[in-house]
């Protein structure tokens, strides 16, 4: 009896050895997201994700579900599909709550008789991006020979591209008017506050001698950690800079921005209460810009500091093969200071001054930037001494910046900069931070800066913060995010609280 069981298993075995597993069992689990639609593209939506279905399935290994069924998936694990769904993370939450292997999202644009793809394919089981490929059909191309050939791509073969296909850059945009109004308008009112802040004559008193050389400048014009994400990574962030918060930190940032973003902003500095607010949009497919306020006072208001910032930046995307993306930008700054006389003797006066910054950001890999920054080259102020009768010129010193990004996976991000003296009483000041998602949703942040090779003390900067990101699209915009930071100082000398609120449209 069980020499005939042994008979049976082994005869079992060798059953299953010459009938292996389906491969429909063997497959591949894929999802596959609509497509976001730019330009005309309604036109030919349906029949281009229809078209991308059939592609990928023609592969031969991987098991498709459209996004109907990443929803009833979604459904049943009591969540529901997000309305605005483009960001790697979002998508891979997708994908590993409906259990799928991999996934697949993108964009398609439809102008001119030109079609223009962007699809990006994500492993969930290793959360790494598998490929991301760009492509755009010339005039009369088919949709669909589009979309065989950047499927192709996506799998590592080259065969269908061909001398019809080129690089897609994104969709179109044309926002040049609200450039140009915003920035002549941002640009025009600071100049009719300077001007208004520096004519507008303060009583004063006594005239001393003692007050003939007596400085009234304010804070630096920028430097000073204004944003919360910004702060909680050791405002090292001039190669981060691609939203509404980096109009104040580098202006190359600005070609990089997604779309519009609003910022508004507090901070409690030096017993300072720092207000700031800025804008950033894409004027075209390579052009952004940004504008940006920020006012600064003390309790008494006995000094108040007011200033006007307009940011813009070309990006580069034609370029070699073996040449990333890259952009310039600069930013034109118009300020207006005051100092009230509090009594007979005191120093009182108004400036007004401009100043400009330059900067470069530099797509190295698509984990790593490189930014650099040209700060304050030059900043004039203007100022007017009424308690003696003095006006002069007032130059601040300008600063050397450039730091470095690097994206480890989807939730984890590191930044560091260092500022390069360009004076000989100027010191070296090195910073870095970390952040981690947690759960798409919640950020936490720290960060690290101190002045280094100087002639004195210098303390350690400790900061630390959190983030709260929500999609926002059912009430005002794609996307809102609260930002808030610390920073101990190791000296203990003061206390640095910001709070930050940005909305994405």
């Amino acid at each position: 009896m069980k020499a005939l069981l042994a008979i049976v298993c082994i005869a079992s075995v060798a059953a299953a050895a010459k009938n292996p597993e389906p491969a429909a069992e063997r497959r591949i689990n894929i999802g596959i997201l609509n497509f976001e639609q730019f330009d005309h593209a309604a036109e030919i939506a349906s029949q281009a994700q229809y078209d991308l279905i059939a592609l990928v399935k023609e592969i031969g290994f991987y098991r498709c579900y459209d996004q109907a069924a990443l929803e009833t998936g979604l459904s049943k694990a009591g969540k529901k599909m997000p309305l605005h769904c483009r960001d790697p993370r979002c998508v891979l939450d997708i994908g590993t709550t409906t259990g799928m292997d991999r996934m697949l999202f993108g964009s398609i644009e439809w102008g001119n008789r030109r079609c223009g793809v962007r699809m990006t394919l994500i492993d969930v089981v290793t959360r790494k991006t598998v490929e991301t490929v760009t492509l755009q059909g010339a005039p009369g191309v088919a949709p669909a020979d589009v979309l065989k050939a950047a499927v192709a791509k996506l799998h590592g073969h080259e065969g269908e591209i061909n001398a019809a296909m080129e690089n897609y850059y994104g969709p179109a945009v044309h926002n040049e008017r609200q450039f140009f109004i915003s920035s002549a308008g941002c640009i025009g009112a600071g100049l009719l506050y300077g001007a208004i802040n520096y004519g507008v004559e303060q009583k004063t008193g006594k005239v001393e001698a003692e007050y003939l050389d007596e400085p009234l400048s304010g804070l630096a014009t920028t430097g000073v950690p204004l944003f919360a994400r910004p702060a909680a990574l050791a405002n090292a962030y001039v190669a981060a800079s691609d939203d509404a918060y980096g109009v104040l930190y580098n202006p190359a940032g600005m070609a990089w921005v997604a779309g519009p973003e609003a910022v508004l902003a507090y901070q409690y500095r030096f017993g300072l209460d720092n207000f700031a607010a800025s804008y950033a949009n894409k004027a075209t497919r390579e052009i952004g810009f940004g504008q940006a306020l920020l006012y600064r006072a003390d309790r008494e208001r006995l000094m108040t500091e007011m200033y006007f910032v307009s940011a813009f930046a070309y990006k580069f995307n034609r370029l070699p093969s073996f040449l990333r993306p890259f952009s310039l930008g600069a930013n034109v700054k118009v300020l207006g200071n005051r100092v009230k006389s509090t009594s007979d003797i005191s120093p009182g006066g108004s400036s007004l001054g401009v100043g400009l910054d330059v900067g470069l950001l530099w797509e190295l890999s698509d984990q790593i930037r490189y930014g650099l920054l040209f700060r304050d080259v030059p900043v004039l102020n203007y100022w007017k001494n009424v308690t003696t009768g003095m006006r002069y010129f007032e130059a601040q010193p300008s600063a050397l910046l450039m730091g470095g990004t690097f994206q480890a996976g989807y939730s984890t991000f590191l930044i560091a900069e260092g500022q390069f003296p360009l004076y000989n009483d100027q010191p070296w000041k090195m910073a870095g931070g970390l952040e981690h998602e947690f759960f798409n949703l919640f950020f936490l942040r720290v960060g690290l800066q101190r002045e280094i090779m100087a002639p004195y003390k210098t303390p350690w900067k400790i900061t630390g913060g959190f983030g709260l990101k929500v999609n926002a699209e059912q009430l005002a915009g794609k996307r809102f995010s609260l930002d808030g930071s610390y920073e101990y100082n190791t000296l203990h000398v003061f206390d640095v609280i910001n709070v930050s609120m940005l909305l994405g449209f």
